[in-house]
């Protein structure tokens, strides 16, 4: 297990507009700490089954949707109207990174609309989560996205 003192120490991994306090979408978005990022993964992945890896085993856990993008193009066309179906205009979005080193980011829900693709190019796959809402979207660099209700604790 990577300890907290891993966590987030390569933000440079991030999509660029992220890391750019000149870009107008980058100042919006903020880098959860490590027990920012641990309370929202308590309330969110904590509470799903783990298959091989950290990915949800859906064998194991029912889920509400599931889709498949074939490219990028896709892709972004796919991730505009899951995010839009599940969170609302105002509302941020937080995106936790398979990958430990980079750190849980949250930004408004119309960023993240912008840059579905610079999301995905970051890989390596990722859950997206509306904050204040009910549902994790699960993001596989294999095309495979689904979307699960949260379990109440």
């Amino acid at each position: 297990m990577i300890g907290g003192s891993s966590y987030g120490s390569r933000p440079e991994y991030l999509p660029d507009f992220m890391n750019d306090p000149r870009d107008g979408d980058g100042r919006q978005v903020m880098k959860l700490d490590f027990a920012e990022n641990r309370a929202l993964a308590a309330a969110t992945l904590g509470r799903f089954p783990a298959a091989t890896g950290d990915v949800i085993d859906f064998g194991a856990t029912p889920f509400e949707d599931r889709h498949w993008w074939d490219d990028e193009e896709h892709w972004t066309r796919m991730a505009a109207e899951l995010f839009s179906s599940y969170a609302e205009r105002s509302e941020r979005i937080a995106v936790i990174w398979g990958n430990y080193l980079m750190p849980t980011v949250t930004m408004p829900l119309d960023v993240a609309v912008r840059h579905t693709r610079d999301i995905l190019d970051a890989g390596p796959h990722f859950w997206i989560h509306p904050l204040g809402g009910s549902v994790l979207i699960e993001c596989l660099m294999d095309g495979q996205v689904t979307v699960v209700k949260i379990p109440s604790s």
